[in-house]
């Protein structure tokens, strides 16, 4: 077989990929504006740098000449750093979040931005002296006053900037120094800017050409007024059909999913796996609670998902990874055994915030690891010192006796590894812990976090504490489904199960497929499932599973089936004694 027909889907698809990437350029070129439909694994960001590389390269003298400047306005602060790191220091591009965006284009209207913070209720400082504001500025996001100056909240300045939009002699000054604007994921976007954009610009044939980059299936956000699908008549819209990131299999159930923006594989000589494991088999009770209810019961959920990871693995190459799926951190936590600590910490686990889980990750783990496999590099890293620790006979009887009652203590409480760090006097122990474990042995009932005490804190298993700390690693096996949107994985077991009322995909899935109708006032509800259930599905290279806990009925059964074929679907027990290999 010649490397010419080995490569057919490539083929097919990279040539598919050209042809979108050639109407972005013609787009350009013509001053049109456009929307680019950029289904999962699409190569949306590719073709957004080669249409900021075009931009660069033909556009140099006129924006130069006319001191103006092309915004490319993305997500992150990571995402403006890759795109900058592709521009010449002197380039006429900026790439930029949305705020820092907004207030570059507003910060010079300081009467009007005086004026508004000042008379509008709604951008009273949280905080601050009583001096005359004289100045208004951006920077650590946190609203107050200080000395006549108002600091503005993150989106204080995304509102002002939509107030500005809304003057007409702001927009011919704004359009006349932004002649086009390109926006990365932007169904993601603050929809009260967009909708101006649409109304003021485009509908107007007026003003910035605008470049939209992104897939209205991906809006999985729900608290920042994200746009969602971006529609207008003098809008291009040009759809990219290619996917380079998973096998033909995968790509075609994207495809049964959403028919209008059917994708071309681009992997050979793989053709994927999509399989459905149910737990119909389960016959004993299952969980009443509210958002739980008809799910397994917390401990067989656990049993279940190891035993069914495990033979995934077993039956996958060494090198492949995995990547497990739960609704919410909270079921991921019960599943993960750190249920208790999460309870406590809430968003400040997920955010590394707690100054004894980061003394824990940062120090103790990698120096029990040091120790454990004579890593002397890794322990010298840790403790931030370059001479060699260990030069005597009893210093090094000293670590190896840490090693040992560390491997006992791990099996006991948080407490009893800080006290036996404490002791032993080898790890030091930032000033802050020291502090609060003074209040342990004094005043014990001391508010520690969220209405737990500080001994109910430091009391807690340390097994707690090591099951965080290996979800917070970004190799770890578990995730929830919001966060791996833009992530990719060889094989990703997608869990449908409950706990949490905004998501319940056994009943609106189907309304996908039309297997059943979207009820009257649920419109926003349906979106918001099927575009995560979309996300979780398009995460994968080469295999998906669907691993189903709550019960399956005749319509979500019939959906499953249309999806993967009725000999794709297994019970648990039918899949355990199957070999798929």
């Amino acid at each position: 077989m010649s490397e010419e027909h080995k490569r057919t889907n490539y083929d097919l698809a990279k040539a598919e990929a050209d042809k979108v990437d050639e109407q972005i350029i013609s787009a350009l070129q013509d001053g049109i504006s456009f929307r680019v439909e950029a289904g999962a694994g699409s190569g949306k960001t590719y073709s957004l740098n080669k249409a900021i590389e075009w931009i660069q390269a033909n556009k140099w003298t006129e924006y130069r000449r006319k001191k103006q400047t092309v915004v490319c306005i993305t997500y992150t602060n990571a995402a403006v750093d890759v795109i900058a790191e592709r521009l010449s220091k002197d380039s006429f591009i900026l790439p930029s979040t949305i705020h820092s965006f907004a207030w570059n284009a507003i910060k010079q209207y300081q009467s009007f931005l005086i004026d508004i913070v000042t008379s509008d209720p709604d951008f009273l400082p949280d905080e601050g002296d009583f001096f005359k504001v004289t100045e208004v500025t951006y920077t650590l996001g946190h609203r107050y006053k200080e000395n006549g100056i108002q600091y503005l909240y993150h989106d204080d300045v995304l509102k002002l900037f939509c107030l500005l939009l809304d003057n007409a002699k702001f927009r011919h000054v704004f359009a006349g120094k932004y002649p086009l604007i390109l926006i990365d994921e932007y169904q993601d976007s603050y929809k009260p800017i967009i909708d101006r954009f649409i109304n003021f610009f485009i509908a107007e044939k007026k003003g910035p050409q605008f470049g939209f980059f992104g897939d209205a299936w991906q809006t999985i956000y729900q608290s920042n007024k994200a746009c969602g699908l971006i529609e207008n008549e003098n809008l291009a819209i040009i759809k990219k059909g290619s996917n380079f990131r998973s096998a033909p299999r995968i790509v075609q159930l994207l495809n049964d999913l959403r028919p209008d923006l059917p994708q071309t594989s681009a992997i050979d000589n793989f053709d994927g796996e999509v399989i459905v494991i149910t737990c119909d088999d389960y016959t004993g009770p299952r969980r009443t609670e509210r958002n739980l209810k008809g799910e397994l019961p917390a401990q067989e959920l656990k049993i279940r998902l190891s035993n069914v990871t495990e033979k995934i693995k077993r039956e996958s190459s060494e090198e492949d990874d995995l990547k497990v799926l739960m609704i919410t951190h909270k079921v991921l936590a019960t599943q993960q055994g750190y249920e208790q600590l999460l309870e406590i910490l809430a968003d400040g686990l997920r955010d590394k915030e707690d100054p004894f889980l980061l003394f824990f990750m940062d120090t103790v783990e990698p120096i029990y690891k040091a120790l454990k496999d004579s890593n002397m590099q890794l322990l010298f890293d840790t403790l931030g010192i370059k001479r060699f620790p260990i030069k005597k006979k009893s210093e090094k009887v000293k670590w190896k006796e840490l090693q040992q009652q560390l491997e006992d203590a791990r099996t006991k409480r948080a407490i009893d590894v800080f006290e036996l760090i404490k002791r032993t006097k080898l790890i030091p122990i930032p000033p802050k812990l020291d502090g609060w474990y003074h209040l342990y042995q004094k005043a014990p009932d001391t508010v520690y976090v969220s209405k737990a005490s500080i001994q109910s804190f430091l009391e807690l298993d340390y097994l707690q504490f090591t099951a965080a700390i290996d979800f917070l690693f970004p190799d770890a096996m578990f995730s929830t489904e919001h966060g791996v949107k833009g992530e990719e994985y060889d094989n990703v077991v997608f869990v449908i199960s409950k706990g949490w009322n905004l998501y319940q995909f056994e009943t609106y899935a189907p309304m996908i497929t039309g297997h059943s109708d979207v009820p009257e006032g649920k419109q926003a509800s349906y979106e918001r499932n099927r575009n995560l259930f979309y996300v979780c599905c398009s995460r994968p290279k080469k295999r998906l599973f669907f691993f189903v806990s709550v019960p399956v009925d005749t319509v979500f059964r019939a959906f499953l089936t249309k999806l993967v074929g009725a000999d794709n679907i297994y019970t648990y027990s039918q899949y355990l004694e199957t070999d798929l290999k």
